[in-house]
């Protein structure tokens, strides 16, 4: 099992990485404000798996050659940045009648922001760091790896769904024609944004 000590600090510094906004924490939020907070439940947990995919690989010293396929991850990444795109296309041009706009699944979102988190150099990058820094990999027990999991669990889906729980609040505060065309196409551009973004980092 890993020591109280290496957890905290682990748990510490991926917490703070979640919660500094980047592409998946606006992608998620983006999607809460403009059809409320069910509809980024999947996003979230698309999120979780990913990460958990990149954490495994890191732990197990995987990492490196996922690092090495530049050419897979990037079609990954890019694939994910496309449905994100397209999501902020179709917020945009939704009449206000269908501001609950779904994608055709749950299982949409989830793969997309699986794909988003999994593509992502900086999470990977962060991975490659953070383990071995905190977290002696030659030793890691089974016990060691899921508590690296369930920390994983825990806290995806309380700092990205808190932000969802936020943007769902302010849109049912804002419910007049007007105010819901803004809210979709605003949440459009960021959405559009956000895929952009993923697409072209490095």
């Amino acid at each position: 099992m890993l020591s109280l000590h290496s957890l905290l600090i682990y748990a510490g510094l991926y917490a703070l990485a979640i919660a500094i906004p980047g592409p998946g924490v606006i992608a998620i939020t983006a999607r809460a404000l403009a059809s409320g907070f069910r509809a980024a439940i999947p996003m979230a947990a698309g999120t979780a798996v990913g990460d958990l995919i990149l954490m495994t690989l890191s732990a197990f010293g995987l990492a490196v050659i996922a690092k090495a396929m530049g050419n897979l991850f990037f079609a990954v990444k890019l694939a994910g940045a496309l449905y994100i795109v397209w999501l902020g296309y179709k917020y945009w041009t939704a009449p206000v009648e269908k501001l609950d706009l779904e994608p055709k699944s749950a299982r949409q979102g989830f793969l997309a922001q699986m794909a988003l988190t999994v593509g992502n150099p900086k999470a990977i990058a962060f991975f490659v760091a953070l383990l071995p820094t905190v977290v002696d990999l030659s030793g890691l027990s089974a016990a060691g790896y899921l508590q690296l999991v369930l920390a994983t669990l825990v806290l995806i889906p309380a700092i990205t769904l808190t932000y969802a729980a936020l943007a769902a609040r302010v849109r049912h505060l804002l419910m007049s024609g007007e105010t819901r065309r803004r809210l979709n196409r605003g949440a459009g551009v960021v959405m559009i944004g956000a895929g952009i973004g993923v697409a072209v980092s490095g």
